[in-house]
């Protein structure tokens, strides 16, 4: 069986000598990469990764070893099952990788990490006395990016035209959508399907977007492109991440503590926060000294002691909230580096449970578990009309409505759904899709759910409650999966519903025709 190629990661390899780009096939005798044309290059020939990191990690520690001069070469790491999309993306790019250093960040492949400085006794001992003026700097760098954080970008810097031509980006729809308000104060949009072009083609893709304003005043898009997951069981920033780390990022999204950060330019070691974005599996560090939180959470006040734990990274427990719509909710509260932030912890009472080993009556979990999901879902939120009547949609998440109950659905890739399958859909349960079309334009069973762990909507051929469709088994493997039916191996049409032998004459005489020359 072929290899899931959601599991799988190729290369695309810069030489920065000559600005070559390619897509990596090997290795030369001498070390260097060997590399193919990224858009004529077919995946079955590139070099693949499984997401386990240890090929990757000997491929690269070849490299490093057989190549004379290996920082020479940049590497960057594309998903295969997106490689025909994002692939072209990313070797554009990386044609410039200093001007797209932002949005390169995350499929950069580190050649080898810098040399951390450790400062001898005496020098320690010298740079002393200096301390308490270093403090004084940082908090007034703190304080700066803490004022930047709520000063909106200058849109008068903002080149929409070329956004328009570029990335497909359309002001209007952001602003229609809430996203432009999100992107003007340093936050990213809702992911937004982006049409990409270059070289004259053009590349549908999926992303968040989000501004950044570089050192002469010119304010350019950065898209956080989707991962399946995220990275961590390589190092980040020179931080190897441990289990309760990886616990910790993957169920409620903040990594829990403060760690030593090793700063790509400077060598300099940085306390910072990680927290994972949950749209996108993006990690996002920030510097510690650079955490501002306030001493009001919706409109109940904190502690100091609170407010002393928040800026340790850590959750506080349980507690009960006044919000700003006048209802008390009870959250896990915790600063979130994606929302530079505050949150109730999606789900976090749940995970708070689970990790201290408390146990909860079956009805009062699912309580707890609603309220939380609905909490976090209400923290941003935009309007929406749905059927003539005026709901509120999650900001968050736009699968989901303000109280974290799932969004009905009219209609599925351009298909209306009846009122039972928009019902069953909204209710968590499994809709019945009997007449949608499949790839060969035949009515064939879908099972339409919402995906609890995606979070978003999922179809299937395979009823999740069985195993196949008795009356679309056969017309799914065959159409779709690509088998052989030997009752209708010669037939030259798409099989259709119920269909296991040939549906008339004319696919008969089809199948009984001759497998060789008459003898």
């Amino acid at each position: 069986m072929a290899k899931d190629q959601n599991l799988e990661e190729v290369l695309i390899a810069r030489n920065n000598d000559t600005g070559q780009v390619g897509a990596v096939t090997g290795l030369n005798e001498d070390g260097t990469p060997k590399m193919t044309d990224v858009k004529s290059a077919k995946l079955s020939d590139l070099v693949k990764f499984s997401k386990g990191q240890n090929p990757l990690e000997a491929f690269m520690s070849n490299f490093v070893r057989q190549c004379k001069n290996p920082s020479t070469f940049g590497f960057f790491r594309v998903p295969a099952d997106r490689y025909d999309t994002v692939g072209t993306v990313i070797g554009d790019f990386a044609k410039d990788p200093e001007a797209n250093a932002e949005i390169l960040k995350d499929n950069k492949v580190d050649v080898a990490l810098p040399p951390r400085k450790v400062d001898s006794p005496q020098e320690q001992k010298i740079s002393a006395p200096e301390e308490s003026k270093g403090d004084a700097v940082a908090e007034d760098t703190a304080n700066a990016e803490k004022e930047a954080k709520y000063r909106p970008v200058d849109e008068s810097r903002i080149d929409w035209d070329t956004l328009k031509e570029k990335w497909g980006i359309d002001r209007e729809a952001l602003k229609q959508s809430g996203d432009l308000q999100e992107m003007l104060y340093n936050r990213k949009s809702k992911p937004v399907n982006l049409t990409m072009s270059f070289a004259g083609e053009k590349y549908p893709v999926e992303a968040r977007l989000s501004f950044r304003t570089d050192p002469d005043g010119n304010v350019k898009v950065v898209p956080h492109f989707i991962h399946h997951e995220a990275k961590l069981d390589q190092d980040f920033m020179g931080h190897k991440f441990s289990k309760i780390d990886k616990a910790n990022l993957i169920e409620n999204g903040n990594l829990g503590r403060i760690v030593d950060l090793i700063d790509p330019v400077t060598g300099e070691k940085i306390p910072s926060f990680v927290s994972r974005d949950r749209y996108t599996n993006e990690l996002i560090a920030i510097p510690a000294k650079s955490v501002y939180v306030r001493d009001t959470f919706g409109q109940s006040k904190l502690t100091m002691a609170e407010i002393a734990q928040l800026k340790q990274g850590k959750p506080l427990p349980p507690k009960e909230v006044l919000c700003r719509d006048g209802k008390t909710r009870t959250g896990i509260i915790q600063y979130n580096t994606d929302r530079r932030n505050l949150e109730f912890v999606p789900g976090g009472i749940k995970w708070w449970n689970k990790i201290h080993g408390i146990k909860e009556e079956p009805a009062q979990s699912e309580s707890a578990a609603q309220e939380t999901e609905k909490t976090a879902q209400t923290q941003q939120q935009k309007t929406v009309k749905l059927e003539g009547e005026k709901v509120r949609v999650s900001k968050e998440n736009t699968w989901l409505l303000e109280d974290g109950r799932i969004k009905p659905l009219h209609n599925w890739k351009k298909h209306p759904l009846t009122e039972e399958q928009t019902r069953e859909y909204a209710a968590g349960r499994v809709a019945v899709i009997t007449d949608m079309p499949d790839e060969k334009g035949q009515p064939t069973t879908v099972y339409l759910q919402f995906d609890k762990n995606r979070m978003k909507p999922k179809t299937s051929l395979d009823d999740p409650r069985v195993k196949v469709a008795e009356e679309s088994k056969t017309q799914k493997a065959v159409n779709h999966d690509g088998l052989t039916n030997e009752a209708t191996k010669h037939v030259a049409e798409p099989l259709q519903k119920y269909q296991t032998e040939p549906k008339n004459e004319a696919q008969a005489k089809q199948q009984r025709k001759p497998k060789g020359p008459k003898m």
